[in-house]
């Protein structure tokens, strides 16, 4: 795993390296404090499985330093950070290329799971885009009995995996089930949280709306 952080605040740009080294063992980063920086980065023989960019950094004036970024990012996912999420530039981001977008709010754990939803193929989106940030999509009538949105244990543990970025057939091996109750099971969460995808279900997921 070789991932690039770009980010003009030293403390900042620290955390999130220890944070990507920790989630990533044996991978190696490299660092940068402006769009020009990254740039030249990028233009070197080696690629990247991963960027993450600093949405206010020098150089970057928005969205425009975005669409330079995945312009120059030959098919590696960009993910977009940010002090502030607001839903104008979220959307920018999202339709300038990024696979997704972190508030610099999330705490660590969240900040992990994101990532690995990214790396699996999702996208990842703050709250906000989703109305009411700390409540989840109501469950379909007679879902649920009524009330709040209820998950057995093992929709939970599997849930979890989702939010790990394990495939189905991953999940179906390690809980000793067959794929097609694996794809059952997700369907039922999926009508529970509101979702329409496994990308929009698992950001719910990565938020903590269910997890606890």
């Amino acid at each position: 795993m070789h991932v690039l952080i770009a980010d003009d605040h030293p403390l900042y740009l620290s955390a999130v390296r220890e944070q990507v080294e920790r989630l990533f063992p044996g991978g190696t980063t490299e660092v940068a404090a402006t769009l020009g920086d990254a740039l030249t980065i990028l233009n070197g023989p080696r690629g990247f499985d991963l960027l993450l960019i600093d949405y206010s950094m020098p150089g970057m004036n928005g969205q425009s330093g975005v669409q330079t970024i995945v312009a120059r990012s030959r098919g590696m996912p960009v993910v977009v950070m940010s002090g502030v999420a607001l839903a104008s530039e979220v959307s920018a981001c999202i339709g300038a290329g990024a696979r997704g977008f972190l508030p610099k709010t999330l705490d660590s754990k969240v900040f992990s799971s994101a990532l690995n939803v990214i790396l699996a193929g999702g996208s990842y989106l703050p709250a906000e885009m989703f109305g009411t940030p700390c409540q989840p999509p109501p469950p379909p009538s007679g879902e649920t009995g009524g009330g709040d949105v209820e998950f057995a244990e093992r929709e939970k543990t599997i849930m979890a995996m989702v939010v790990e970025g394990k495939s189905n057939k991953e999940i179906a091996r390690l809980l000793n089930l067959r794929e097609v109750t694996v794809k059952v099971q997700l369907t039922r969460i999926y009508r529970k949280l509101g979702a329409k995808n496994r990308a929009q279900a698992a950001t719910l997921m990565a938020q903590g709306h269910v997890l606890g």
